[in-house]
């Protein structure tokens, strides 16, 4: 039993190592070109916005691979609000997180990149005057209701995602 046992699992071992010593892929090419976007339109929390919300930016240079003009500048690439963080407490700011970046004749597939952008963090004013404070009773809490500040992404702010031409 012990020998069916052992013969099943180093046939198992074997195919696997086999099929990844079968794959013709360059693991190790690191190699990217840096794509500039910029937002269209200004992005808050200020605003309603929401997750999944698909917001719309523009390449800022020529961007070339192999000597080549792969994107030209001003086109236009969507991306989507992966996450929103609300501004808390104690003086957390709010964040907005970018992904799932999409550029007209760039397959997704070979982007890689995601951009956060935080708004004012209060936090290393607020806790120490909510440490001092809190030896009398209940006025240590009042620090709780210092708000961090909202994120924006501006129309001037850099968003930079990589392109890696050699991957599949």
């Amino acid at each position: 039993m012990n020998r069916i046992l052992f013969l099943i699992l180093m046939v198992f071992f074997f195919n696997i190592n086999q099929t990844f010593a079968e794959l013709d892929y360059n693991y190790k090419a690191t190699e990217y070109v840096p794509i500039k976007l910029t937002v269209l339109n200004e992005i808050s929390t200020r605003d309603e916005i929401f997750e999944g919300q698909e917001i719309k930016l523009k390449v800022r240079n020529n961007v070339y691979c192999h000597d080549c003009l792969f994107v030209k500048k001003g086109t236009i690439a969507t991306a989507r609000i992966e996450t929103i963080i609300t501004k808390g407490m104690n003086g957390f700011p709010a964040e907005i997180i970018l992904n799932n970046f999409k550029i007209d004749g760039v397959e997704s597939s070979h982007l890689m990149g995601e951009y956060i952008k935080a708004g004012r963090s209060w936090a290393l004013m607020v806790y120490p005057i909510k440490w001092a404070l809190t030896p009398i009773p209940f006025v240590g809490s009042l620090t709780n209701l210092i708000k961090g500040g909202d994120a924006n992404i501006e129309t001037d702010d850099l968003i930079i995602v990589k392109y890696y031409p050699h991957w599949r």
